[in-house]
């Protein structure tokens, strides 16, 4: 069986792909916002909790999971952009 499997597809139009570039960039700058809230959010707790001297919180766990959520937003749009032909 020595088939060869070829995929056609036609290149969408540029005027479908702006509005969905567009979209992805608006979605990463809102996604990026709410992880720099969240990491100021957790860091205001951070330091409220190390002032009370209180060692064990969950805000260090808040200020990597908005770092490790940046990473993940802009890997994900870079991915996309990547399939999405210019």
């Amino acid at each position: 069986m020595s088939a060869a499997i070829v995929l056609a597809y036609k290149q969408m139009p540029s005027d479908v792909i702006a509005p969905i570039m567009q979209l992805i960039d608006w979605l990463l700058w809102c996604v990026l916002l709410a992880c720099l809230a969240w990491m100021i959010i957790s860091a205001g707790r951070l330091w409220s909790a190390m002032r009370d001297d209180m060692a064990v919180n969950d805000a260090s766990h808040g200020i990597l999971m908005s770092l490790i959520g940046a990473v993940v937003a802009s890997s994900a749009s870079a991915i996309a952009l990547a399939f999405l032909p210019s």
